[in-house]
């Protein structure tokens, strides 16, 4: 454990597990505007993205909040015991109860996938939602994508194992968190919420497809949703000019605000 995370974290304990917190308060001179950032799977709060949104927070003032999932980081669990609908619900809890003013949430990749199923929960109280290579319904494509002889071995075995270029190690996932996962599909439904959607995305993103992006912007019946692509960047979006083209599109979303 770190010495950022010794001195400054806080926890929380939602449905009977502890999960770790940083918070930062809004400034006097800063906007009323709140910021969550929702990290990728396997990723935690002490990421480039989620301490880049820490440093900027200083500098613009607005409040903002970063956590690990269960089974992520400093947070209690077991990753492969967790489901999806746990971590909507950790986001859930902490906007609902740690944030002050209207929000915009940053979802990276699953963190993407996670910011639209709380756009449907929330509905007026979100400002902006900012996806990063967002990854909605990826256990669809999972599993679409696999063999008859990979299927038969997955419903055999209860878990399927996927080969990461971002990890060491294979991503292994549940059938329990598959079958969960598809009470959160968003794909398959218009979603007319009427805030402002930037989707982020990177052509180099070997995890992630650009007709995902075109598909999540097909449902999302707004005026106000756009897709920006940099040419270059790949699935973590983390050089100096994605975090340049981040900075930016959230001084845009603010603009205006009180």
């Amino acid at each position: 454990m770190n010495n950022q995370r010794k001195k400054s974290y806080k926890i929380v304990t939602i449905n009977g597990v502890k999960i770790s917190y940083l918070y930062r308060p809004r400034l006097k001179k800063g906007p009323k505007v709140s910021i969550i950032f929702l990290s990728g799977y396997k990723s935690d709060m002490l990421g480039t993205k989620a301490t880049f949104l820490d440093t900027l927070s200083k500098k613009i003032g607005y409040e903002y909040l970063r956590f690990d999932y269960s089974g992520h980081g400093s947070s209690e669990g077991k990753i492969e015991k967790q489901l999806l609908s746990d971590w909507v619900n950790e986001s859930y809890f902490l906007i609902k109860k740690k944030l002050n003013h209207p929000v915009i949430i940053v979802g990276s990749s699953l963190g993407g996938w996670i910011a639209f199923i709380l756009l449907k929960k929330f509905k007026k109280n979100i400002l902006g939602v900012i996806g990063i290579g967002a990854a909605p319904d990826f256990t669809n494509n999972i599993i679409e994508s696999l063999s008859s002889i990979q299927k038969k071995r997955y419903m055999d075995k209860g878990y399927i194992s996927i080969k990461s270029d971002y990890g060491e190690n294979p991503y292994k996932f549940t059938k329990k968190f598959i079958e969960d996962s598809k009470k959160n599909f968003i794909l398959i439904k218009n979603l007319e919420i009427n805030t402002k959607i930037t989707l982020l995305y990177g052509l180099q993103d070997s995890a992630v497809k650009l007709k995902t992006q075109i598909g999540l912007l097909k449902i999302l019946k707004t005026k106000n949703a756009k897709l920006i692509i940099l040419n270059s960047s790949d699935h973590r979006m983390s050089s100096s000019l994605d975090l340049n083209l981040l900075e930016q599109t959230i001084k845009n979303m603010i603009k205006g605000t009180p």
